[in-house]
């Protein structure tokens, strides 16, 4: 069976001898309303690179013929990609065929005595922008916007007033590949409190004269009795801490009142101070008349602020981290005990 051949059209009729010469750096890209596939004769602007599945040929406008070797991708500008590139080695123009570019970035091309714009016809957005030299309209190279391109993604970002990571990428398209930026500048300009500082060690001197509490929930996984929360009530002197199980944070109230008569019964200890957050369990109203009649300070951490809580706190995620370790210690099937 005969080998099947395809055929791409080139039909530059400007394209003189004289045209040729001037575009031999193989770096200019052509815009050509006759060319029916993306042309490119230059290895170094085309990547992805790999033969042609069958024998393709292109047509000059002389009517000779040319041997496509390769078909790949290029970026002639970093918002102009290419698809179905046609490599011919030796080829001594670059042409982008307007039919193609139109389809496939749904652009428009408007093109005056001297020049030429490319537009993304959904956002209006510039895309690219050529002249015209000797009957041609050459692509050109984005000009300097903001900064240069050659400098560090620190100093492209410092020069314009330190912009957001989208908004530079808006600038500076060829800094799209960037992930984040690393400003300490940013971080600290854009804080909205002071770091706290570190805790005096101002311990209570009995104990039960201060108890940390905090409720933990909801958990995804409720327990086999349908648990989903627990409250910690931990004494600011010993650090012992008593884990209350709840099914809704309601629960609060009861389990605070069974903790107090736990340790009036068994210690002879009465609470003097309560340390809490923000939550609204801890003030209720049944909850604030028990505190008054019974005496004991309710100091709460301001909102949104966990760090003055920190007791509580770091007891949540010992008893996380510890539940944790243990569930992969019964996964992995290793002794509980050592």
């Amino acid at each position: 069976m005969a080998s099947q051949k395809v055929s791409t059209s080139v039909t530059l009729a400007h394209f003189s001898n004289s045209t040729v010469c001037l575009s031999h750096s193989l770096g200019s890209w052509i815009l050509d309303s006759g060319a029916s596939d993306h042309l490119v004769g230059n290895p170094s602007l085309i990547y992805n690179l790999s033969p042609p599945k069958i024998p393709h040929n292109i047509t000059l406008a002389n009517g000779s013929k040319a041997q496509v070797t390769g078909i790949g991708q290029a970026s002639p500008l970093p918002s102009l990609p290419l698809d179905y590139v046609l490599f011919v080695p030796g080829c001594p123009f670059n042409l982008i065929s307007i039919s193609k570019l139109t389809s496939s970035l749904d652009c428009s091309i408007t093109f005056t005595s001297g020049s030429l714009f490319i537009k993304d016809q959904s956002t209006g957005n510039k895309i690219g922008a050529g002249s015209e030299r000797q009957g041609l309209y050459y692509l050109e190279p984005p000009s300097p916007t903001v900064c240069n391109v050659s400098a560090s993604p620190d100093i492209i970002h410092h020069r314009p007033g330190h912009p957001s990571l989208d908004k530079l990428k808006v600038l500076v398209p060829q800094l799209s590949h960037l992930k984040s930026l690393d400003c300490e500048s940013c971080q600290l300009g854009k804080h909205v409190r002071t770091s706290f500082h570190n805790s005096v060690n101002k311990r209570s001197m009995h104990a039960f004269d201060i108890v940390h509490s905090d409720i933990w929930g909801p958990s995804r996984v409720p327990s086999n009795l349908g648990y989903r929360y627990y409250v910690t009530f931990i004494d600011d002197f010993l650090r012992c801490t008593l884990i209350t199980l709840l099914k809704d944070r309601s629960e609060l109230f009861g389990a605070f009142k069974t903790f107090c008569l736990e340790i009036k019964i068994q210690f002879g200890k009465t609470i003097k101070v309560l340390r809490s957050d923000n939550a609204k369990e801890y003030f209720s109203a049944q909850f604030n008349s028990f505190l008054i009649s019974h005496g004991i300070t309710h100091q709460s951490s301001c909102p949104h602020t966990l760090q003055l809580n920190c007791v509580a706190e770091r007891k949540h995620r010992h008893l996380v981290d510890t539940a944790r370790t243990r569930t992969l210690l019964i996964n992995a099937h290793a002794p509980l005990k050592f």
